[in-house]
């Protein structure tokens, strides 16, 4: 048994697919399929049952797994001991978060921590119902997340239910966002209501439907046009070609910004009776951090 074959397996289990692990392993699917088949031979069992639309873990396959799991963090622990030292496996730590640029820039942080080893990092920009799923499918180990805080009790038994574990990091409310070639950027005392004329781009619509949609925040944002997209190029594209309103999280250490370099410039308006809005991290209940993890969330939690 080689720890390259224990790799492969864990990646074909967190996938649930033999083609989607190997695009990920940036192998072959021929190669991958043999290396496990060998595998198994030597164990003498399977660890996979081959499906049409993908494969499943069999019993012995789910018992062998989580010793795997347990030996591939190990090992990763052993990487971590010295620096200059040569890597037995890939260093890997993967996010699933909704778009916030001071949290690219942690990830980011934490990843040149680890530049002269091998690594293996994955992030995941989305809405949060993917982010939560994708902490409880064990796809991430850490997820980031917002909720309204009117929503908390349900978000509450939904992590129940999810086995996830919600931990606070800061509160914020949220704010309309023009950019610097917007017409009104240099009016003094802008409010949102002078804004509603313009269109409204927001990112994510799950994000939008869950967060601001009720009859407070409609009768505060009752912008007659609403373009949605998928991610924060169409955004700053959207709203630079057609002077679009956004509404997005300005978090109470009001350090954040809507975009991590300098080339846009944007002021917030501030919009009235929208309820505080909470920021956390998500794990998987009685599950321990590894290494990166814990650097991560320190760098997160600062």
């Amino acid at each position: 048994m080689k720890l390259e074959q224990i790799t492969y397996a864990l990646e074909i289990a967190q996938f649930g697919s033999m083609s989607k692990a190997s695009k990920n392993l940036f192998l072959t699917q021929p190669n991958l399929s043999s290396s496990i088949k060998n595998l198994e031979d030597e164990l003498g069992f399977k660890i996979f049952e081959r499906l049409p639309r993908g494969v499943v873990v069999t019993s012995q396959g789910a018992e062998f797994l989580k010793y795997a799991e347990s030996i591939y963090k190990n090992i990763e622990n052993i990487n971590l001991i010295g620096k200059g030292h040569r890597s037995l496996a890939p260093v890997s730590f993967s996010l699933s978060t909704q778009s916030f640029s001071f949290v690219m820039d942690k990830f980011l942080k934490l990843h040149s921590n680890y530049k002269d080893y091998i690594t293996n990092f994955k992030i995941n920009h989305s809405h949060y119902f993917e982010v939560l799923d994708d902490v409880s499918r064990k796809n991430a180990d850490v997820g980031i997340i917002s909720i309204s805080n009117e929503h908390m009790d349900l978000w509450e038994k939904l992590f129940k239910s999810k086995n996830v574990e919600f931990n606070f990091i800061t509160c914020g409310q949220l704010h309309g966002y023009i950019l610097d070639t917007h017409p009104l950027y240099n009016k003094d005392n802008l409010s949102i209501k002078d804004l509603l004329d313009y269109p409204l781009v927001t990112c994510n619509q799950d994000d939008y439907n869950a967060l601001y949609s009720t009859e407070i925040y409609k009768n505060e944002l009752s912008f007659k046009n609403h373009i949605f997209v998928s991610d924060y190029g169409a955004l700053t594209y959207t709203m630079e070609s057609i002077n679009a309103v956004t509404i997005i999280l300005k978090l109470d250490n009001s350090c954040t910004k809507l975009f991590s370099d300098d080339s846009h410039k944007g002021k917030y308006i501030k919009i009235d009776n929208l309820p505080k809005i909470t920021l956390g991290w998500i794990k998987l209940k009685n599950s321990n951090l590894s290494t990166l993890a814990s650097e991560f969330i320190d760098f997160i939690t600062d």
